[in-house]
């Protein structure tokens, strides 16, 4: 909108007012398309609207199907890991037991070897069995009777038979067998040990041995392993003991046994408790007797019934 210098003030005027109206039209009808257009595109919108709403439906259905698969794909990729990773464990699992059961198997040997060489003092345990310990003690000047404990001891080798058993190594029964097992063998092994002691005591040339004695000591290991034999320990003291040592050392089969292989044969055990009753019985008489030919006092010979000690070990463990 300009002013010309040719028109008078009303021509300017009347001018502008047309310019004016113009640019209102102009105005109006841009105004009226543009809401015209606005209706055309609502129009279209209303009457299409069911197939926009399928084409966008589509659309975020394909990308969500999409974003669903590389889901899937990731699980079964981390399931695959995970089932790796379980058969793994589990074939580390079985190594490690199959080493472990191997350990056992080996620590077993080990406690049966060693079983094996202390039975080779079993003789002792007998003739301990038929002496007067307290008298064979306190009675260290009768020459007769060094010799004698002296013969019986040559032929059982100690020594040598102590040195073998050192060189059996004990560190894999230590570490792999039940403390069970372990309880047994120790129990089998102090009266092993006691004996043989006891018998080379026999043999020191000295007044008074009583110092050697610690009072108790066998029943209390006994008795915690067998509650049943507190009586018989109560009755005859600890030489008691000695009529135990056949029951502990069946018994070291037994827990190895049930140890390694579950097996847990109560029976057999009864048939070797009868049969070592009845081999007690043997061997008291064949030591007796060697004892009586080899000039051994009577004083120094017990005079409790082996029999009825043998017995009692039977009733306390049946």
């Amino acid at each position: 909108m300009r002013l010309h210098a040719n028109f008078g003030p009303a021509q300017q005027v009347s001018l502008l007012l047309a310019e004016g109206r113009d640019s209102i039209v102009e105005f109006l009808k841009w105004l009226f398309g543009l809401a015209a257009n606005a209706g055309i595109i609502a129009i279209c919108a209303y009457l299409f609207r069911d197939a926009l709403f399928k084409f966008v439906s589509k659309n975020i259905d394909l990308h969500f199907e999409k974003r669903l698969e590389g889901f899937k794909a990731e699980l079964r990729n981390n399931e695959s890991e995970l089932q790796h990773i379980r058969s793994a464990l589990l074939s580390a699992r079985r190594d490690h037991d199959n080493a472990l059961q191997a350990k056992r198997l080996q620590a077993a040997e080990d406690m049966l070897r060693i079983r094996h060489a202390l039975a080779q003092f079993s003789l002792l345990i007998e003739y301990m069995k038929v002496l007067d310990t307290d008298a064979m003690l306190k009675d260290g000047g009768d020459p007769k009777t060094y010799e004698l404990v002296d013969a019986l001891l040559k032929p059982v080798k100690v020594e040598e038979k102590l040195k073998r058993l050192g060189e059996i190594d004990q560190t894999l029964m230590r570490l792999y067998l039940s403390e069970k097992s372990l309880k047994t063998f120790e129990t089998y092994s102090c009266i092993i040990a006691t004996a043989t002691m006891m018998m080379q005591t026999f043999i020191v040339r000295s007044r008074d041995k009583t110092f050697v004695i610690e009072a108790g000591y066998l029943s209390k290991i006994v008795i915690e392993q067998v509650p049943g034999s507190k009586e018989g320990f109560e009755k005859w003291g600890d030489w008691y003991a000695y009529y135990w040592a056949t029951y502990f050392y069946n018994q070291i089969l037994h827990d190895l046994r049930h140890e390694i292989s579950g097996v847990d044969d109560r029976e057999k055990e009864l048939g070797y408790i009868e049969n070592s009753a009845l081999d007690a019985r043997q061997s008291q008489e064949y030591v007796l007797s060697k004892l009586t030919a080899g000039g051994l006092s009577n004083s120094l010979i017990r005079k409790e019934a082996g029999i009825a000690a043998s017995t009692s070990v039977r009733k306390a463990t049946s």
